[in-house]
């Protein structure tokens, strides 16, 4: 068996997150896969906000996040941040924000739990998550002309890491001015791969919307992409199949996600007959 720490994680999708909590038979299993993989299941701010929307669900979700061992991950915005400080070189700062297993250990801690899951907090912040999403649609449309295609009229993968640093400089620039402010003088200071957490998410928005030439046609297109920043920090990350075979497009074409496993839905399946 591997020691067991909350250092290494899983990210699973919502929709994953939700099937489990749905088949209580099945937490067992999980719970011996991530002991045996020393393995800690990360759960970050966008999932339980979005896991929020199904009141009927939230005891069962609050009783199966404390049965295996989870941790609450960084948010987007902290991770960003973590990149920056530790440029130019990568991040090496945990993911784990708090073990909530260590709920428990408190005082009320379940009813504290659960009184959280229906908190005028956590609804604001999934209105504020909805607000985010309709924001990047209506931008999208609007700003997709400005990054024009290859000479060939068509978008072209040998773009991706251009379109990759300009997202990195618009990132930056709306929140970490100041450490722009620092390099401008010379720019080639810049080490465009320790922000892995943004990277990905360009990749995966030119790979789907550039490349792939897609419309996104529900919120929930956008939504998804904040689920992608701390992937690169996870060891393994289970998505839905559409978004799971573009990750690895993705890891197979670009310098990024080598130390991440990329699965789809059919994980689920090793738990059925664990």
């Amino acid at each position: 068996m591997t020691e067991y720490t909350f250092s290494r994680f899983i990210y699973l999708d919502t929709n994953i997150i939700s099937h489990f909590v749905k088949n209580e038979h099945l937490w067992s299993n999980i719970f011996e896969y991530l002991r045996e993989s020393g393995l800690t299941l990360g759960v970050g701010g966008g999932q339980v906000s979005e896991l929020s929307d199904a009141k009927s669900l939230l005891t069962d979700l609050a009783r199966f996040l404390i049965s295996v061992p989870t941790g609450i991950i960084k948010n987007w915005d902290e991770i960003i941040a973590e990149e920056v400080d530790a440029h130019p070189e990568s991040r090496t700062a945990s993911l784990l924000m708090y073990p909530l297993n260590a709920i428990l250990l408190e005082d009320n801690g379940f009813a504290n739990l659960l009184n959280f899951f229906n908190s005028k907090a956590l609804s604001d912040a999934r209105e504020d998550q909805l607000n985010h999403a309709r924001q990047m649609k209506s931008q999208h449309k609007k700003l997709k002309s400005n990054f024009p295609p290859a000479n060939s009229g068509k978008y072209e993968r040998s773009q991706a890491n251009e379109f990759a640093m300009a997202q990195v400089f618009q990132w930056l620039s709306y929140d970490h001015r100041c450490f722009l402010l620092r390099i401008q003088q010379d720019i080639s200071l810049l080490n465009v791969d320790v922000f892995q957490s943004i990277r990905l998410f360009a990749y995966v928005l030119f790979y789907k919307y550039y490349l792939g030439q897609r419309d996104p046609n529900k919120l929930s297109d956008f939504g998804d992409l904040f689920h992608l920043l701390p992937i690169p920090y996870c060891e393994v990350a289970v998505m839905e199949r559409d978004l799971a075979n573009v990750l690895n497009q993705i890891k197979n074409t670009q310098a990024i996600l080598g130390d991440t496993e990329i699965v789809d839905i059919d994980f689920i399946k090793k738990f059925e007959h664990f």
